[in-house]
C-alpha cells in the first residue's frame, strides 16, 4: 500500500538529518529535527516534498498495477479449495457484495461491526474427486463453543457462495449439529486417590481433547488414550469402545482407530468409565 506524501517526506528528512556529511555542510547536529532546522519554504523542504510526491505517485501506480494483476488472475484461474474456505470465512451476515465483485464494501463499518457480521468461525473445503463436488463444512460459535449456523444465515451463505463460485463448480454445504461422541473404557487408578476425583479428571480430559481437535480434524483412539494416560492418578487405560453418531442419522457407528466427524467437530454425548484400583 502506498505511503502518504507526509510519511515519505518525513523518511527523507530523517535520513537527511542523520547524514554526517550533510550535517557538516549545513552545520547542524546529526539527528536534529528537520522542521526545527529548515523552514517549510526552504529550498531543501520544497525539494524533499517534490521528491516525496514523485515517490508517492510511483507507489500508487504500483498499487494499481498489483490490483489489476490480481483481478486478472482471479478472473482466469480456477480457485483452489483454500480460496473457498477463506471466502466462506469472509462471509458477512445481512450484507451484500459490491456489484460484480466477490467482496464487501466495509468502508462505513467499524472493526466491531465487521467482527459481528462474520458469523462463520470455522470452515474447511475439500474436493471429492470421484463426484467432482466441493464439500464445504462450516460452523459458528455460541458462547465460545462450536455450533451450527442458524437456518436463515445458512440460506444467506448459500446465496453468497453461488455468487462467488467458479462456473461449473458444484458445492455441498455442510452445516449440521456436531457428531455425538461416546466412549467406554476401564481406568486403572492409583488407589491412594479417590476414584470419583480421578474419574472427573478423565471426563475433563476427554472433553478437552474433543473440543480442541482442529475443525474437521481426525480423531484417533490412540491420541485419546494418550490424553487419559496424562491424567494425574491414572495408571493404565484400556479403551473398550469408542463410537460416534452423525446428526440426522439413527445408527451409532463404532470407531475403528480413526474418525473425521461429518459435521467437522464432535460433542461428547456419553462417557462410561469403569474405575479399578491399580495393584502391582
Amino acid at each position: 500500500m502506498a505511503r502518504s506524501i507526509t510519511e515519505i517526506k518525513n523518511t527523507i528528512c530523517a535520513e537527511f538529518m542523520g547524514n554526517e556529511s550533510a550535517a557538516a555542510i549545513y552545520r547542524f547536529k546529526v539527528g536534529d529535527d528537520f522542521s526545527a532546522t529548515f523552514s517549510t519554504v526552504s529550498v531543501e523542504s520544497i525539494l524533499f516534498y517534490t521528491v516525496a510526491v514523485c515517490i508517492w505517485t510511483l507507489e500508487t501506480l504500483f498499487d494499481r498495477f498489483r490490483s489489476d494483476v490480481s483481478t486478472r488472475i482471479d478472473e482466469i484461474i480456477a480457485h483452489r479449495p483454500k480460496w473457498y474456505r477463506d471466502k466462506v470465512l469472509a462471509f458477512m451476515k445481512d450484507k451484500t457484495l459490491v456489484p460484480d465483485k466477490d467482496y464487501y464494501d466495509t468502508s462505513a463499518m467499524s472493526e466491531s461491526d465487521i467482527a459481528a457480521a462474520k458469523v462463520v468461525k470455522h470452515a474447511v473445503a475439500t474436493e471429492n474427486k470421484d463426484a467432482s463436488i466441493l464439500t464445504i463444512k462450516v460452523a459458528g460459535e455460541t458462547n465460545g463453543t462450536r455450533a451450527p449456523l442458524a437456518k436463515e444465515v445458512e440460506a444467506q451463505l448459500v446465496s453468497y457462495i453461488q455468487e462467488i463460485k467458479d462456473a461449473g463448480v458444484r458445492i455441498n454445504l455442510v452445516n449440521i449439529a456436531p457428531d455425538e461422541f461416546n466412549l467406554s473404557c476401564d481406568i486403572y487408578y492409583n488407589p491412594m486417590l479417590l476414584p470419583e476425583n480421578v474419574q472427573n479428571a478423565c471426563i475433563d480430559a476427554v472433553n478437552g481433547y474433543i473440543e480442541n481437535l482442529p475443525f474437521n480434524g481426525m480423531y484417533t483412539n490412540m491420541d485419546l488414550v494418550d490424553t487419559l494416560q496424562k491424567v494425574d492418578g491414572v495408571k493404565v487405560v484400556e479403551l473398550r469402545e469408542s463410537s460416534s453418531k452423525e446428526a440426522g442419522v439413527d445408527t451409532t457407528e463404532a470407531i475403528d482407530a480413526v474418525k473425521v466427524p461429518a459435521a467437522g467437530y464432535f460433542v461428547l454425548k456419553s462417557s462410561t468409565f469403569t474405575m479399578k484400583p491399580y495393584e502391582q
